[in-house]
């Protein structure tokens, strides 16, 4: 897209290049690198002052303000010139995490509408125009990863210890679980929690006294034994990435059930590898 002036004349005309990021304290960097390119023109024209409405997702919901990453000012000359330039925006982890469930593990659109101060000499107008991109879901991934995001996806728990066979087995597929959350294959989330948790379940507690007691008295259930108890509730929700449901239908899992299971997954693997200290 281009910036024209009052006669028709193009001054600067945009395109976006990709997108990447940088990690920020408290907060992260989305970077939108831009080409830009101007043909030749009388040099009393010029564009400046500009900054980046940034929209997301189908239906163009407002991100924020990206600026340019130095001030720069769109001055044509007798001959033509190409050249590129960053603009950035702070995000929040809540932004970021609004973002993934807009996304849902596809590809992430973004409206980008240039706004600055046209000047040709005899007029001074505010002038605007508005790019497209489709970031795919590779890129928007690599972006995440520079932005040092991963630690913001679910939380995490010091696992200070040296791990026996079945932790480590736990463990592994917690790996794997995040690098699926990461992509957005929610339903994969779900089915790497189910055999971390059943890589240490039939080691841990009595499951059997357990369901009796639940029949029989509830209020009589130790801590433990109830803490056990929701980690097997977890494991049995678990099932369903597995196994089709009563209808013989096959189950998908939203994001938010995902970071659910995983964070749990992780707070089980943990508390029972510290049981086995």
């Amino acid at each position: 897209m281009s910036i024209t002036a009052t006669g028709g004349q193009v001054i600067v005309e945009f395109d976006v290049n990709s997108i990447t990021g940088t990690p920020a304290v408290g907060a992260y960097v989305l970077k939108f690198s831009l080409d830009y390119s101007m043909p030749p023109q009388d040099e009393q024209t010029y564009y400046h002052k500009t900054s980046a409405k940034v929209y997301v997702g189908n239906k163009d919901l407002y991100l924020g303000i990206a600026f340019p990453e130095q001030p720069k000012t769109f001055r044509p000359h007798a001959y033509p010139q190409k050249a590129g330039l960053l603009y950035e925006m702070l995000l929040s982890k809540d932004a970021i995490e609004e973002v993934e469930k807009l996304r849902s593990g596809e590809e992430l659109n973004f409206k980008i509408e240039i706004t600055g101060e046209y000047v040709d000499g005899m007029n001074q107008l505010c002038s605007s125009e508005t790019l497209r991109y489709k970031s795919s879901h590779t890129e928007w991934i690599s972006a995440l990863k520079a932005m040092n995001f991963k630690g913001g996806l679910v939380f995490e728990l010091p696992m200070d210890i040296s791990p026996s066979e079945d932790v480590k087995t736990a463990l592994s597929a917690i790996d794997k679980a995040k690098e699926h959350l990461y992509y957005g294959n929610y339903d994969d989330v779900v089915a790497k929690c189910r055999i971390s948790l059943e890589s240490i379940i039939s080691n841990w507690g009595n499951i059997r006294a357990v369901n009796e007691l639940i029949k029989k008295d509830k209020k009589a259930m130790s801590k433990e034994q109830r803490f056990f108890h929701a980690i097997n509730q977890i494991v049995h929700f678990t099932h369903l990435s597995h196994h089709p449901d009563e209808n013989d239908e096959y189950i998908s899992f939203t994001r938010s059930e995902a970071v659910f299971v995983l964070g749990a997954t992780i707070s089980a693997v943990s508390s029972y590898a510290e049981q086995k200290i």
